[in-house]
């Protein structure tokens, strides 16, 4: 309901404007009156009215001066102004400074009152319509501001402006709706949501939709006295695990606190562990947003670049199980991995690979897997720089299937069906487009990345040659010493000699 304020010095006009028309009929209700603008200035700004019917001649402050001030102070209301028959320069005047429309006094009959007010409520329904599709955007563009704080990062000044809008939504709902699913990669619809939780959906007015790190949050708001409390759920289809959170918005944080109740309640399945009853809003409170140990990702990142992949992988298995131990919690974790998934690509002077892949997985162990597979993927043609790319498409996917598969039996007849071309025109486009034979192209890959391991590790040769794609011991080492003049034992005393000699 529409609520107005009347201004007006003369009581009888105020009467009888009060009775002119059913008000609430109409969904408008006078909910104070002035007697001149002074004091309506002060109603303004208690009452925030969404209309002003006020005449233009009033002592200590007129209409016009009262249109002026609100506006000035940032009042939205509509007003509608009350003239005699000679003031239409005032009338004039009204419209310019933003009133909605102006009412001859001496004709104002009940229709035309309520044209006048009908025309204001489209005015205001359509700005209602404006500012709330412009509020829900905000809130939408504003929430990966509050997932940064419910994810264990620092805030910032800005950070916390932005989330300042989450108080408007606070305003004007009685209730917040947090349903949040350790989904992974499979989307979580809003449909599904309620089907799991259909007491707690019924009756929300808006809704929105959050995802990140495999975790898909529905925020819906509801009016009412609808019940308060948590209840989690296990999606019959998927088996993700799901929690829901009613509560009131009386407090400040309500939104930000229970999204991270939430997350802080998922963790529990991400390390395939059962959550404690309790676990839901408090305990959340208590988390440490402790930073893994540098000295630990910093020998992870050491054996990458001695090439010590094993022992990476090892040391990599040592540092999840200190996670998993210390309930580090998902999103510190799957960040964890995101940066040590970039620094094995930059070392390896590779495009690191897209992190969707890591951030989505929904179990620890899962993500340790992944991490490793593509920490073995990275280490592999880390032997010299990556060979130019040629002009035609096929020959450059023939080499990048070279350098990341190099240690697998490969055959120029595999690469033919690969790229589904002819066997015999392929092996002359190859040499062609890169000045050399395939199967000198491929040994020459070998070789590069078996001097890495031979300078940057203690391997056995035997490891080497088989790390490095070659069938056996005795085929490494005659095609080695073809390339390089030397065996590999031969080359590693070499460059070992060379080393300590500085």
């Amino acid at each position: 309901m529409r609520t107005i304020l009347l201004v007006e010095d003369e009581p009888f006009v105020r009467r009888s404007i009060r009775s002119a028309i059913p008000w609430e009929e109409h969904g408008l209700r006078i909910a104070a009156e002035a007697s001149h603008g002074l004091e309506a200035l002060d109603v303004i700004h208690e009452l925030k009215p969404d209309i002003v019917i006020t005449d233009v001649f009033m002592p200590y402050m007129d209409g016009i001066e009262l249109l002026q001030k609100a506006r000035a102070e940032g009042c939205e209301a509509s007003f509608i102004m009350l003239t005699c028959a000679g003031e239409f320069e005032y009338a004039r005047m009204a419209l310019e400074y933003g009133a909605s429309s102006y009412i001859l006094k001496l004709s104002m009959d009940d229709s035309e009152l309520l044209r006048a007010l009908d025309k204001v409520k489209v005015q205001l329904d359509k700005r209602a319509e404006q500012q709330d599709v412009v509020l829900w955007d905000t809130v939408q563009e504003r929430l990966p501001y509050l997932w940064k704080n419910v994810s264990g990062k620092e805030d910032s000044g800005i950070g916390t402006e932005k989330r300042a809008g989450f108080r408007r939504l606070q305003e004007r709902y009685a209730r917040l709706v947090l349903i949040t699913a350790l989904n992974g990669t499979r989307p979580f619809s809003l449909e599904e949501a309620r089907a799991m939780f259909p007491v707690e959906c019924d009756g929300a007015l808006r809704s929105l939709v959050f995802v990140s790190m495999g975790v898909t949050t529905h925020f819906l708001w509801k009016e009412g006295k609808s019940l308060v409390g948590v209840r989690s759920a296990v999606h019959q289809e998927s088996g993700m695990p799901v929690i829901c959170r009613t509560s009131t918005c009386e407090e400040e944080t309500a939104l930000e606190s229970g999204w991270l109740a939430n997350v802080n309640w998922l963790d529990y399945a991400y390390y395939d562990r059962i959550p404690e009853r309790n676990v839901y809003k408090g305990d959340a409170d208590k988390r440490r947003w402790q930073p893994v140990p540098w000295e630990m990702e910093q020998e992870v990142i050491r054996l990458f670049e001695r090439s010590a992949v094993n022992e990476c992988a090892s040391k990599l298995s040592e540092l999840w199980r200190f996670m998993q131990e210390t309930f580090m919690p998902m999103t510190l974790v799957k960040e964890t991995a995101e940066r040590l998934d970039k620094l094995f690509a930059r070392i390896s002077h590779k495009p690191a690979e897209d992190a969707a892949g890591l951030l989505h997985l929904p179990r620890h162990s899962l993500l340790l897997e992944a991490l490793t597979e593509r920490m073995q993927r990275y280490a592999k043609g880390r032997g010299g720089p990556k060979p130019p790319e040629t002009d035609h498409p096929e020959i450059n996917a023939i080499i990048r299937y070279l350098i990341q598969h190099y240690d697998r039996d490969i055959s120029l007849q595999a690469m033919a069906q690969y790229v589904r071309m002819d066997e015999n025109y392929l092996s002359g486009l190859f040499k062609k487009k890169t000045g050399d034979t395939f199967i000198n192209y491929l040994q020459r890959i070998r070789v590069n990345e078996a001097k890495v391991y031979l300078e940057e590790t203690d391997l056995t040769v035997a490891e080497i040659g088989e790390r490095s794609g070659f069938a056996n011991p005795s085929y490494f080492f005659k095609i080695f010493k073809r390339w390089t003049g030397a065996t590999p034992s031969e080359y590693r005393t070499e460059h070992k000699n060379k080393k300590a000699g500085g």
